[in-house]
């Protein structure tokens, strides 16, 4: 009897943790959708949802919640044009030797955060800039003697920080490749607005790449997106997958796309208690996500780069 009950309990185990969330796609009109954006990170200001290029052209994009929801509510596949707002910087590429784009952004009150990568004498190293939005027109602009330096904690050629968020009157920028076979002394950045000073902070080790966060809880928690490209191997070389009963689509593939939440505790970030959300994936192709936000309880806001094309969208956990 004890033994038909541990087989029905590791049946139910293997059904609740395997599950896969397919993601719904909210159709985009306009230049977001040209390849050459490269949508690398997006954050709430308000109740507008903006959309980092990775590119320097001098603006944002912009759609508000109220339009995502009908979007998604919508039987027709009602599409979104998002708008444009300016983004007025410095031109990093004569301020920063190897600027390579934009890679995350994030608000906190009428402060914006960019984080920068670039690759110079062979070496990659990120940068954090700094400035304001007006509340009013949402142009954002950011001083030229707003910009710190920042170490990689290791090499790997085109990586560096794709993610940052705002957490007690600090910003954290956390690395992309966190393998215990790549390093087993993993530490993430913390950066202090107030002095520029920078300070490290103790973090867990995951595997493949961490391309994106959202908002941080009032739990001290926030969610990562977790990918991995197969042709990435080599490069990244990954232990032992971190989840016991993989989704059906998973199963037979060896590209990885799912959400994991991280959470602050003490002075380290480690991984929650929360069960990965595993993605349904595309039998044809890996989609190549780069920027994340929630949607208050609903679900997560998800973004591609271009590959393989620009896409949008909305998994809901309810």
């Amino acid at each position: 009897m004890i033994k038909r009950t541990q087989i029905i309990l590791i049946l139910i185990q293997s059904l609740i943790f395997s599950k896969e969330f397919p993601v719904h796609e909210i159709k985009l009109l306009g230049s977001i959708t040209d390849p050459k954006q490269e949508i690398s990170g997006m954050d709430w200001f308000q109740d507008k949802l903006f959309f980092l290029p990775e590119n320097q052209g001098g603006f944002l994009f912009l759609a508000t919640k109220a339009d995502i929801i009908d979007a998604i509510k919508s039987k027709k596949n009602q599409p979104i044009t998002p708008m444009k707002t300016k983004f007025n910087t410095p031109d990093y590429s004569n301020l920063i030797s190897g600027f390579d784009g934009f890679e995350a952004i994030s608000f906190h009150k009428n402060k914006v955060f960019i984080s920068i990568e670039a690759k110079h004498n062979e070496k990659m190293y990120g940068y954090i800039a700094w400035g304001k939005i007006d509340s009013k027109t949402f142009e954002i602009i950011i001083p030229e003697e707003n910009l710190k330096k920042v170490t990689t904690p290791i090499q790997i050629d085109n990586m560096s920080f794709e993610s940052m968020l705002w957490y007690n009157e600090n910003i954290y920028l956390l690395y992309e490749a966190n393998g215990s076979n790549l390093n087993n002394k993993t530490n993430q950045i913390k950066f202090s607005p107030i002095d520029s000073r920078i300070t490290r902070i103790k973090s867990m080790n995951l595997e493949y790449r961490i391309t994106d966060v959202t908002q941080i809880d009032s739990q001290n928690k926030f969610w990562c997106i977790n990918y991995f490209w197969p042709g990435d191997k080599k490069l990244l070389n990954p232990n032992i997958n971190l989840i016991l009963y993989e989704g059906e689509t998973h199963q037979s593939s060896e590209t990885v796309e799912r959400l994991v939440e991280l959470e602050i505790k003490g002075d380290e970030i480690i991984i929650s208690d929360s069960n990965p959300i595993q993605l349904v994936l595309d039998s044809s192709k890996s989609r190549n996500w780069e920027a994340i936000a929630r949607l208050d309880n609903k679900g997560f806001l998800i973004a591609t780069d271009k590959y393989p094309r620009m896409i949008f969208g909305y998994i809901s956990i309810n």
